[in-house]
């Protein structure tokens, strides 16, 4: 865990509802705007009742990475797929390709952030996130993005493999080559993501 005045990273324990229903608010809170994009409407599981929202795969298949503040809220949070059973990117009719050589593969199912914006605060977030799945041997993740998303994902050092268009959005299939990934260099300037 990093700690500062302001804020906080983390790996959430997904054995505690409390950590799990602050995620998924956090989570809902990112998205909730995203009305108009349908495949994110069908992708993941929306309680819009509730104000929440998860991912199809388990938690108990999950690591949850999360940055907070002060006031201990979640403002943003990289979910993965660790256990692979199910790749969410199959529903946009992507497969994990063969042969992308040793180590395990991990999935980012998630990218969120509510607030404020800026690559550079994310940044705690993304160097825990890789060194920790370095660390476990992961050597390889996927994920799927939007076009708007995409030069986030390509500054941490992600490579598009595929591309589908669905319901007229675009998707790419993306990888991330843990050991040689670029996230643990300082951002220059600031880029404005939201959602993955």
């Amino acid at each position: 865990m990093t700690a500062g005045a302001r804020r906080w990273t983390r790996s959430l324990d997904l054995g505690r509802p409390e950590e799990i229903a602050a995620f998924e608010r956090g989570f809902y809170e990112s998205f909730s705007h995203a009305t108009h994009h349908r495949l994110v409407r069908w992708l993941w599981e929306w309680g819009d009742d509730g104000r929440r929202l998860r991912t199809r795969i388990p938690y108990a298949e999950q690591r949850i990475w999360a940055l907070g503040d002060a006031a201990d809220t979640i403002t943003g949070a990289i979910a993965v797929n660790l256990a692979m059973n199910t790749l969410q990117a199959a529903a946009y009719g992507f497969a994990v390709p063969a042969g992308l050589g040793g180590g395990r593969v991990c999935e980012f199912l998630t990218l969120f952030s509510v607030g404020d914006l800026s690559l550079t605060s994310k940044h705690a977030l993304w160097n825990e996130l890789f060194g920790d799945l370095r660390a476990a041997g992961y050597a390889h993740a996927v994920a799927t993005t939007s076009p708007k998303i995409l030069p986030l994902y390509r500054w941490a050092g992600a490579e598009v493999i595929a591309e589908a268009t669905l319901e007229g959005e675009v998707r790419y299939f993306l990888r991330f080559d843990l050991g040689r990934t670029a996230a643990a260099r300082r951002p220059r300037r600031a880029v404005s993501p939201s959602g993955g």
